[in-house]
């Protein structure tokens, strides 16, 4: 799915496009009357994915950029939905043995992916609530819930996302996993997920408005995500923090904390995953793990979590900033290993190769280099990453690939020592 063309001009939908699958609906008459009107046999078909039998338009199928009408869902968003299987699965197989009932909402769920396989493929979960405002996505969800004989776990409705979570905000009512998965940003749903989510749960975040959240129009990344942007190399993991950042935000405001579990970047989207607790010292522990990064575009020094300055300390250029945003750890490496040996198990092999790189990196400083940079700015030959990753722990650094970018270099080393390597392997 593209980003839209031009993020500045374009207002926040809080009724955007589901990156899985479809939109919600607004309150326009002529829409809803429109999407009343049921999908024909011609125009659905059947597909297998995972474990998971799903109807989904066929015109979907077709084109690269899948249409919206009659519903939304994306075949490139497959890993995707393979990951979230993998996580819940880790999860629920932890939550239930302490408690019993597991419950999953997927607030924006078009028709039904990623919903209906977590019904199927994560049996340890109990309730899954699939709601869409598009009644021809949940017309769609229902039938492959039907074909795969959970209906009776599944809960489908038809309205405003943050309204279905406000209605299960109290105490009691609220879901162990909340899944949000919009076309564009997900800042409009951070309030209302935390509010009906149980703590300790998992909130599920996905962002399709990278754009904005890669440096491309970093003041629109403040208006959504409360930090600037920055056009890096690293600008996915910039995007991620940034993403990480709003949410902790949010959580702090309610006096919650979060700690991410999992996030990886593919094609055109962003993912997180975070725990949610409850507590002034997870408060304190959050807020701890706010603060900015710094880089030269000059001789590509950064530094991070380090009070707004304004030379680079290498060479006195001018330094540049994203943030306030998540400075801490993006992965659990407990958990992302126990996913990692799932994904194995169910035959997910491109999420055992991004999350083996994730479980490699933990402990890394917030950025990454990439080979084709370095070797540009020096005005060299790019050399392999396995080289420089060699070389750099033979200088006594720690280096592994980021599983962010599979160009993409992490290291504790600084960024002269990264230009040495390069240098000396052309």
């Amino acid at each position: 799915m593209k980003a839209r063309g031009k993020e500045a001009d374009a207002p926040i939908n809080n009724n955007n496009n589901n990156d899985d699958d479809s939109n919600c609906s607004n309150n326009n008459s002529s829409r809803q009357a429109e999407d009343i009107v049921s999908i024909t046999e011609a125009e659905i078909a059947e597909i297998t994915e995972g474990s998971t039998t799903l109807y989904v338009p066929k015109s979907s199928l077709d084109t690269t950029v899948p249409p919206k009408a009659p519903a939304f869902y994306n075949p490139y968003a497959t890993l995707n939905r393979n990951l979230t299987v993998a996580a819940y699965r880790v999860f629920a197989e932890k939550r239930s043995s302490g408690s019993g009932t597991v419950t999953m909402a997927d607030v924006l769920a078009g028709t039904g992916a990623r919903g209906v396989r977590v019904a199927v493929e994560v049996p340890r979960i109990n309730e899954v609530y699939i709601n869409d405002g598009n009644p021809r996505a949940i017309e769609l969800a229902k039938r492959s819930a039907s074909a795969n004989r959970v209906t009776d776990k599944c809960r489908f409705s038809v309205q405003d996302a943050c309204r279905l979570l406000m209605e299960h905000s109290a105490y009691k009512s609220r879901f162990n996993i909340v899944d949000i998965d919009p076309f564009g940003s997900p800042a409009p749903y951070l309030d209302c997920a935390l509010r009906a989510l149980e703590r300790e749960g998992i909130l599920s975040a996905t962002a399709t408005d990278t754009a904005a959240l890669c440096g491309v129009y970093p003041d629109v990344a403040y208006r959504r995500y409360n930090g600037y942007s920055l056009r890096t190399e690293y600008c996915h993991e910039t995007g991620i923090r940034l993403l990480l950042g709003a949410a902790a935000h949010q959580a702090m405001r309610l006096e919650l904390g979060i700690s991410p579990i999992f996030a990886h970047r593919t094609r055109h989207y962003l993912r997180i995953y975070v725990s949610v607790h409850l507590g002034a010292g997870w408060v304190d522990r959050t807020y701890s793990q706010i603060g900015l990064i710094h880089h030269c575009f000059k001789c590509g020094y950064r530094s991070t979590g380090e009070p707004l300055r304004i030379d680079c300390p290498m060479c006195e250029s001018t330094l540049r900033r994203a943030g306030p945003l998540w400075i801490g750890e993006l992965y659990d490496k407990e958990f992302i290993s126990e996913m990692s040996e799932d994904c194995q198990k169910h035959m997910f092999r491109d999420g055992v190769k991004m999350l083996s790189a994730a479980v490699e990196e933990t402990g890394m400083p917030p950025t990454y280099f990439t080979a084709d940079q370095v070797a540009a700015d020096i005005g060299v030959r790019s050399p392999s990453l396995d080289a420089i990753i060699s070389h750099l722990r033979d200088k006594g650094f720690r280096a592994s690939r980021s599983a962010l970018n599979p160009k993409g270099v992490k290291t504790d080393a600084p960024a002269e020592a990264v230009r040495i390597v390069v240098q000396q392997l052309t």
